[in-house]
């Protein structure tokens, strides 16, 4: 494994050279220099053009995000949750050990109701769990901190995720569904409350977003998308049939068209935002330093297994790209109640 890391970072030399002659370039011009040296600025602008690329996709090509998300970045944006909401926080051992505990756990009732549908409540078992997992997150966060602070946060975290705990298990089918489309706003909430100090930079970004959600949602965007090409026609059948009979045909279209879009800013989130706003310095790291930084993070056997996973998801993709697909988002699913539990506690400790 060794071997290989130093392999890859040989051949990063010339990435990096052609890197550090672009950034030089860059520096000389006025318009481009606040890009380079300031992280603001640089995170303002990615923002923004992450967003309007997702919004010009949903439109072109939803079906091409339907499928293709999850297959390229769907197990590395998981690992990079395991990442910035664990591995590089200080975090005490006994909440390291509850947060392995709960994505096991989690994992582990996927599993079972794949191969034992029917046989258990498994909706009720897993929002119970998920939601009570979030809820000790709260309460994790006091404990650590113990400071008023702490307590005037988990007085406005612990109600609300106490009254969302009951909706759930009122209707724990339906609300795996909108917990499904709902925790892309979940990481869009953490880069906010943890990671993004100045918050302003954040408005273009998010202002485009409110509105496209808006125009999709309403119903607005359908005359304008085009549903005639790859994955589309899977697309409208799950997002139609995804949820109740009562619901329109027309509104579940507009959701899963806003599905879609907040998916593609949730990546965007996880494997370029957060890891920006997480750099002690203003510039960017060259790709040996990525490198090095991955491996200390999350150590090279690990950082080998989620590579050979992330190439097997792709792999299978292009064999069964639906039913690969229909795999990882059931077996990643605990992911979700990971970003809500851990974003409790380091929210109610104060990160």
């Amino acid at each position: 494994m060794a071997t290989g890391v130093l392999s890859l970072e040989r051949a990063a030399i010339p990435l990096d050279r052609a890197r550090r002659a672009l950034l030089v370039g860059l520096s000389r011009s006025a318009i481009a220099r606040p890009l380079v040296t300031r992280r603001d600025q640089r995170i303002r602008l990615q923002a923004l053009a992450g967003v309007a690329l997702a919004v010009v996709l949903t439109l072109l090509a939803p079906g091409v995000l339907f499928v293709l998300g999850p297959a390229l970045f769907g197990v590395a944006h998981v690992a990079s949750d395991v990442r910035y909401l664990a591995l590089r926080r200080d975090l005490p051992r006994r909440w390291t050990t509850a947060l392995a505990a709960g994505c096991l756990a989690l994992l582990a009732l996927r599993g079972l109701e794949m191969a034992l549908p029917g046989r258990w409540p498994f909706a009720a078992t897993e929002v119970g769990l998920g939601w009570a997992w979030a809820f000790s997150g709260v309460c994790a966060g006091v404990a650590a901190s113990r400071s008023p602070l702490a307590i005037r946060r988990a007085l406005v975290a612990g109600p609300v995720i106490l009254g969302l705990t009951i909706a759930a298990l009122a209707r724990p089918t339906l609300a795996r569904t909108v917990f499904a489309h709902l925790h892309n706003l979940v990481g869009i909430g953490l880069w906010l409350l943890l990671f993004r100090k100045g918050r302003r930079f954040a408005l273009p970004a998010l202002t485009l977003l409110a509105l496209a959600v808006v125009f999709c949602v309403s119903g607005r965007a359908l005359p304008h998308v085009h549903f005639g090409g790859p994955g589309a026609a899977r697309f409208v059948d799950e997002m139609v049939f995804a949820w109740p009979a009562w619901m329109p045909h027309r509104t579940a279209l507009g959701i899963g068209l806003a599905f879609v879009l907040l998916q593609a800013v949730h990546y965007n989130v996880w494997l370029a935002w957060i890891p920006q706003e997480d750099l002690r310095c203003e510039g960017t790291l060259s790709f040996r330093m990525s490198l090095r930084s991955l491996v200390r993070d999350l150590h090279p056997v690990w950082l080998g297994l989620t590579v050979l996973l992330a190439l097997g998801v792709l792999a299978a993709s292009l064999v069964d790209v639906h039913r690969t697909r229909q795999l990882y988002l059931s077996l990643a699913s605990f992911h979700g109640y990971l970003e809500l539990a851990a974003g409790a506690f380091l929210f109610v400790r104060g990160s």
